[in-house]
């Protein structure tokens, strides 16, 4: 998803790092055989994502401050094989799950750029898997419950939303859940890239949305329902030029934790197709966050930049390329 950048005028103080020094990698190993379909590679399931942010500066924006998501490993979904920054970050930290890249930029340049490499080796998981699946991934954390709350983009709590999550109802939590699912792909329209966010309930009014509000009307529906549900910020990897930055969901079944679920990809006119969309995810996906609104993203996605002085601009772009079993790193 593209979002407009929000540009706020503050003075970060923060010590810069201009020099161009790869960040320490850290190397991680999964043993045990992918199930991923070929779809990135027949040989393959390992990637490589290329970050590129390319800002411009006037001459009297003396201080600018990024920060941006970053993937992290999760259990089932990811491995982060290896991650290399071409400008050195005043920290990496993680807040609620999520892992950030923090730089500060003093003096800078007018036109400049930061690269961010990874290498991923990506994992199948979804609804078949979790269903084949010998071990249940639970969640011990008591901060389940706070996805069954009403946030903004996720009006669970409307009168309109409460009163259609009654009238859904399935035999047991996943055919409640598979209705739920349905009902967003049955009532809303996609419309490609929007420029602005809806939310669930305005996406309900208007019928129509792109991936942002397929996810928070499906998530909405779900804790309406006390099932804890999140929307999930990332992105498919894709060698197309359709854009790779995403939103999909996961709802916490009590059976088997948390699993993902695409209500945009699953919007397909074949009743079949669209059947197996449920069970299935559809390209790979890169997982970034499960924070609908990010404080540490002043309620943005990917990423949020400020500066202090005259209006800055930042422009990114993403790739990917396979990994052929000569650029793996074991």
């Amino acid at each position: 998803m593209k979002y407009r950048n929000l540009l706020l005028l503050v003075l970060p103080i923060c010590t810069v790092f201009l020099a161009n020094i790869s960040a320490q990698t850290t190397r991680y190993r999964r043993t045990g055989k992918s199930t991923w379909p070929r779809i990135i590679d027949g040989n393959t399931n390992r990637v490589e994502l290329n970050l590129l942010y390319e800002f411009s500066v006037p001459d009297k924006t003396p201080v600018m401050r990024f920060v941006a998501l970053i993937p992290r490993t999760i259990r089932d979904r990811q491995n982060i094989l290896d991650m290399d920054f071409s400008q050195k970050p005043s920290r990496v930290f993680t807040e609620n799950g999520n892992v950030y890249a923090e730089f500060t930029f003093v003096k800078p340049k007018e036109h400049f750029k930061l690269q961010l490499s990874v290498k991923a080796e990506l994992f199948r998981y979804d609804l078949a898997t979790a269903l084949r699946s010998r071990e249940k991934i639970l969640s011990k954390d008591l901060a389940v419950k706070e996805f069954l709350k009403q946030e903004t983009y996720i009006e669970k709590d409307d009168p309109k939303i409460q009163q259609i999550a009654k009238t859904i109802t399935g035999q047991d939590e996943i055919g409640t859940v598979k209705k739920l699912y349905s009902y967003v792909i049955g009532n809303l329209e996609y419309t490609g890239l929007g420029k602005k966010q809806l939310g669930a309930l305005k996406a309900l009014q208007l019928k129509k949305g792109d991936c942002s509000e397929y996810s928070d009307l499906f998530v909405a529906l779900c804790r309406a329902k006390e099932i804890p549900a999140r929307v999930v910020t990332g992105y498919t990897v894709r060698f197309d030029k359709i854009p790779p930055k995403h939103h999909w969901a996961e709802v916490y079944l009590q059976k088997y934790g948390w699993v993902p679920f695409d209500p945009s990809w699953g919007d397909v006119q074949n009743t079949g197709a669209r059947a197996r969309a449920f069970e299935t995810l559809g390209p790979p996906h890169i997982y970034l966050s499960h924070i609908r609104n990010d404080k540490m993203l002043h309620n943005k996605h990917f990423y949020f930049f400020t500066y202090w002085g005259d209006r800055a601009s930042l422009k990114d772009s993403i790739k990917f390329k396979p990994l052929t079993a000569r650029h793996r790193t074991d």
